[in-house]
């Protein structure tokens, strides 16, 4: 019997469309990314090939070149395009984005403000996550920034109606009021925490992106003494590959280790204060300093202990 290869309509998302980003991956797992336009050519190590060859193809196709040799045809995936985003600042990258997006919370119909842009690489995950119901604003100081965004935007998104992009300086002020999450990468957060406290609506979440410890710190205490933030949290992710050939099972050489720290807070309603709530001791095995049992033990990482009773 026979099998039947699936049917192919116009409308078929599987078909590769002029304009398209295109990756290309040889036999060796090395990946190239193109676009297809019409009536050009798509190169790859040397040996140019027609864009019309691979125009109306299905995804998942083989191209094989004048020299011999053969590609796999892929669209990128998110993961797989950041890293290859053409860029003038270092973009953040998707093991990043990914805890922006589920610790920041970020869902389909939210108003969003982003502060700092880069390249666009955050921009382009969060118009992903907000889909079309959600809005999206940025902010950044700088026009080449700026321009590169709307590039890489305009090239790896497409229309974005919901997406306003201010050259500005956040820390003059935001336009925007009652927004349910902002999203800073900059030097220095702590420096906007009063004009995020002013947009940010009781209850959002305020998101950072930081390179080093120094700047967590800073930021850290700048939250505590601000009284208008609370539940901070501070995290940092590590991505490590693994190779997997046969009998051969083993992590890969390299790893995505250290990228930057993110660090969380929400805002507090009016007329709450963060020092109105009960300090956290320091992590301690005896009793607190008043005679009672330390009630703040830290049970991160594992079961919660068993004779933590409720209030």
């Amino acid at each position: 019997m026979s099998t039947a290869e699936p049917a192919i309509v116009p409308s078929d998302p599987s078909l590769l469309r002029a304009g398209e980003s295109i990756l290309l991956i040889d036999r060796k797992q090395r990946v190239y990314l193109r676009t297809l336009q019409a009536g050009g050519r798509v190169s790859v190590r040397g040996a140019p090939v027609p864009a019309e060859t691979l125009i109306g193809s299905p995804e998942g196709t083989t191209l094989r070149t004048a020299r011999g040799e053969t590609f796999l045809v892929l669209r990128p995936t998110y993961a797989e395009l950041i890293p290859r985003l053409p860029r003038r600042a270092q973009p953040i990258y998707p093991k990043d984005v990914g805890i922006v997006l589920l610790w920041g919370d970020i869902a389909p119909g939210m108003r969003v403000v982003e502060i700092g842009v880069g390249p666009g690489a955050l921009t382009l995950g969060l118009l992903r996550a907000l889909g079309s119901t959600g809005t999206l604003v940025s902010y950044e100081r700088r026009d080449d920034f700026a321009a590169a965004a709307r590039d890489n935007v305009a090239r790896f998104h497409g229309p974005a109606p919901n997406w306003t992009i201010r050259v500005a300086d956040a820390a003059l002020g935001l336009d925007e009021r009652a927004i349910d999450r902002i999203v800073v990468d900059v030097p220095e957060p702590w420096a906007l925490l009063e004009v995020i406290a002013a947009s940010l609506r009781p209850g959002g979440v305020l998101t950072c992106f930081l390179p080093t410890v120094l700047q967590v710190k800073q930021l850290v205490d700048a939250l505590g003494v601000h009284d208008g933030f609370a539940s901070v949290q501070t995290l940092e992710t590590l991505l490590r590959p693994w190779e997997v050939s046969g009998r051969s099972i083993r992590p890969a050489h390299r790893m995505v280790a250290h990228t930057g720290f993110l660090v969380f807070a929400r805002r507090l309603a009016p007329g709450v204060c963060a020092s109105q709530l009960t300090p956290q001791r320091p992590y301690s095995s005896g009793p607190a300093n008043d005679g009672t049992a330390s009630r703040f033990e830290d049970d991160e990482g594992g079961d919660p202990r068993q004779d933590l009773g409720e209030d």
